[in-house]
């Protein structure tokens, strides 16, 4: 009689064996005590001291979280467990939560903070609302009792300050929209350009680089060629600078001399309503 051929799928292709929950392998059925089979634990976890073997569960729980949906009561255990008095489950779960809610930290550091007052320096290039680009060169200062300064070099020298008084409720309001949606504490995280290990501007002659001098350049001066290619930062103006008061007691500055953030324009044009509420009067900036 001929043998019968197996088919293929079904219950041929499921591994042989049986998984253990607790080490997350699948073994040989004699590798399980009959309790063990019930319990999906192999004798080896089996025999594990009680607190070890809670461990380990609560560490593959874990990491089986990374990559899939959560629901409300799981993200609470989660939570719970980066407070866990076991090292590695702390880990674990901070490591997992990261991965899963890359902004929760910030946010929660967010909700505790407020301006009381903000500086922003700019001396770049931007755009206005229709995309024409805008050559800037002003600072402005935003108090939290609602004085607003502005001093614009690109004016006339004795037109250059501005002063405008708004209700104390809309100054805290502009305060509030760069700390919460403008993350304005966190752009040196977010945006710094100490990054650079290298001057961004070698490739550059010297004629169009931003800290260009051309006394200093191009001077009749034999020793020309031991003279840094750079000037060095703290001797550089910024292309964008920003000052901010914290209520933690932080009187934090942030700034940028190789690039600048987008949401430093965003912050600009929004202080800039309180000076220009006529939007005929930007073109005082175009170029």
């Amino acid at each position: 009689m001929a043998k019968k051929k197996q088919r293929s799928g079904g219950d041929n292709n499921k591994p042989h064996g049986h998984y253990c929950y607790v080490c997350g392998e699948h073994k040989a059925n004699e590798r399980f005590s009959g309790k063990g089979h019930a319990n999906h634990m192999c004798k080896a976890c089996s025999a594990l001291p009680v607190a070890e073997r809670s461990e380990i569960i609560a560490i593959r729980k874990i990491e089986n979280m990374a990559f899939r949906y959560l629901s409300e009561a799981e993200i609470n255990w989660l939570r719970k467990r980066m407070k866990d008095s076991r090292s590695d489950v702390r880990k674990a779960a901070t490591e997992v939560h990261q991965i899963k809610f890359p902004r929760y930290e910030r946010n929660m550091e967010k909700k505790g903070l407020t301006a009381f007052s903000l500086e922003l320096f700019l001396h770049h290039a931007i755009y206005d609302e229709y995309g024409d680009e805008v050559a800037v060169h002003a600072r402005i200062r935003a108090e939290r009792s609602g004085l607003f300064r502005l001093i614009d070099y690109n004016l006339p020298e004795g037109e250059w300050e501005r002063e405008t008084q708004t209700e104390p409720k809309e100054a805290k309001r502009i305060l509030k929209t760069a700390v919460q949606q403008l993350e304005a504490p966190f752009w040196d995280e977010d945006y710094s350009d100490k990054k650079y290990e290298y001057d961004p501007y070698l490739d550059v002659l010297h004629e169009y680089r931003p800290d260009y001098d051309d006394c200093n350049f191009f001077e009749d001066d034999e020793n020309y060629e031991d003279k840094p290619d750079v000037m060095p930062p703290e001797n550089r103006e910024p292309v964008c600078s920003l000052q901010i008061e914290l209520n933690n007691g932080e009187d934090k500055k942030i700034v940028f001399y190789n690039s600048m953030p987008d949401k430093a324009e965003e912050l600009f044009w929004a202080l800039m309503e309180y000076f220009v509420p006529d939007e005929n009067e930007f073109d005082e900036y175009e170029e």
